[in-house]
């Protein structure tokens, strides 16, 4: 299991359950961290339950997933710690 974090507002919106080796990006392998967050639902699109931005893509990092935005968008700043 790993950690995943909007880039935008640094906040731990999912926890990914699927292969570590390869991320396999489907809504069942999103399990939603606050009650508030809605579990994500097949063919939808990939957004933050917490600030709302779009997700233009991934990256895997050691421990953590990071859900990247759209370079137009400066986010918070705070990486957090890897």
């Amino acid at each position: 299991m790993k950690p995943v974090f909007c880039t935008y507002c640094n906040t731990h919106i999912y926890n990914y359950t699927g292969a570590i080796d390869k991320l396999e990006i489907k809504a069942q392998n999103f399990v939603p961290t606050n009650t508030k967050f809605k579990v994500p639902e097949k063919g939808q699109e990939i957004v933050c339950p917490n600030c709302a931005i779009k997700f233009v893509g991934i990256s895997n990092q050691n421990n953590q997933i990071r859900m990247i935005i759209d370079w137009h968008y400066q986010g918070s700043g705070d990486v957090g710690s890897l």
